[in-house]
């Protein structure tokens, strides 16, 4: 079993990560880092708790740590984590530079560890569908990708996602997610454009984003709202043969919120009056979504540390998000498109 050090003990670490973990028999969680200690002995009875990072692997050897703290810190924590000689799983966004991101890659094939991101948005229901229509060519030639991931929160709260501070906002919430999965689609654009706003009354960081990538044959919008109280339009593509549109989102985060396993038959499939549509121009027809997998995604990541094949989202991957980012925020204040270099 890979010895397993969670960083950070909060709604990511116990919602996202743990289940999994928990529900693999190829990882033990043996530490978590936070302080908070009593929420952790009633969920992990047997885990050692520790008061920092640097504590954590002076005291025990771990094979893997897995990130989950605020954005600003994934870098030195990960970069701690690798020079420990530990595989790293990092929480989105991967670093809040592109060069940095750069800097991890390169330890890791240093330390000949590996290195991941946590996009599981890679093994959302929907993706998965939209992917493997592309791949079947059922829209002819592409020429407009929409995807959005917008939410009813009209008023901030009160937490670090939302508090000012580096790499707080909803930008680098949600972006890095609808970032990488236009990449794995379509690859790096010619140029980027950008509205990243503060809409909310007393916003202290951006809650709404609207990302033009341009494409030599097709154009990709993606965006996130933070006023959307109706359905919500996932994902719309228009091509040469057909078109796709569909609402609402992936329902794995909100199977994971209400508590329900992830060995439930019922996990991640998503109810038949959320699927998406396809129309042409003289008939339609509903298109049954792929189931999500996010447990595929950590069962890859134990394969890639056990058997040194890919992780499901290598670092190497997901410089290129970051690197969109920042053009996205070049543009955004410029108010201009940014040639991507």
């Amino acid at each position: 079993m890979l010895s397993t050090l969670i960083v950070g003990f909060g709604f990511s670490a116990t919602t996202f990560h743990l289940p999994f973990l928990a529900s693999l028999s190829t990882f033990s969680v043996d530490g978590v880092v936070t302080s908070k200690p009593d929420k952790v002995h009633h969920s992990l009875p047997n885990a050692m708790v520790y008061s920092s990072l640097d504590e954590a692997l002076q005291r025990h050897h771990f094979d893997v740590v897995v990130i989950t703290t605020p954005n600003h810190l994934h870098y030195l924590q990960t970069k701690h984590a690798l020079e420990a000689g530990c595989h790293v799983l990092v929480e989105k966004p991967f670093t809040l530079c592109s060069e940095e991101a750069a800097a991890l890659v390169s330890l890791a094939n240093k330390k000949n560890r590996k290195l991941c991101v946590f996009h599981n948005r890679r093994f959302d229901g929907d993706f998965l569908t939209v992917k493997k229509m592309l791949n079947e060519s059922a829209f002819g030639d592409i020429k407009r990708f929409e995807s959005r991931f917008d939410r009813f929160r009209p008023q901030p709260r009160d937490r670090w996602r939302e508090n000012a501070g580096p790499g707080s906002g909803i930008f680098w919430d949600l972006g890095p997610h609808l970032i990488d999965q236009a990449l794995q689609l379509f690859g790096t654009p010619l140029r980027v454009s950008a509205d990243i706003m503060r809409l909310r009354d007393n916003a202290e960081s951006d809650d709404n984003f609207d990302i033009t990538l341009y494409y030599a044959d097709h154009v990709t919008r993606l965006g996130s709202a933070s006023f959307q109280a109706g359905p919500t339009l996932r994902f719309d593509l228009q091509g040469t043969t057909g078109s796709f549109r569909k609402f609402h989102l992936d329902p794995q985060e909100e199977h994971l919120r209400s508590g329900l396993s992830v060995s439930d038959s019922n996990f991640a499939t998503t109810p038949e009056d959320e699927n998406g549509t396809w129309f042409t121009e003289d008939e339609y027809r509903t298109i049954v979504t792929e189931k999500g997998a996010y447990i595929t995604f950590y069962a890859r990541f134990a394969d890639a540390i056990i058997n040194d094949t890919a992780p499901p989202a290598g670092g190497q991957s997901v410089i290129s998000v970051i690197k969109t980012m920042e053009y996205a925020i070049q543009a955004s204040k410029a108010q201009r498109s940014v040639d991507y270099k």
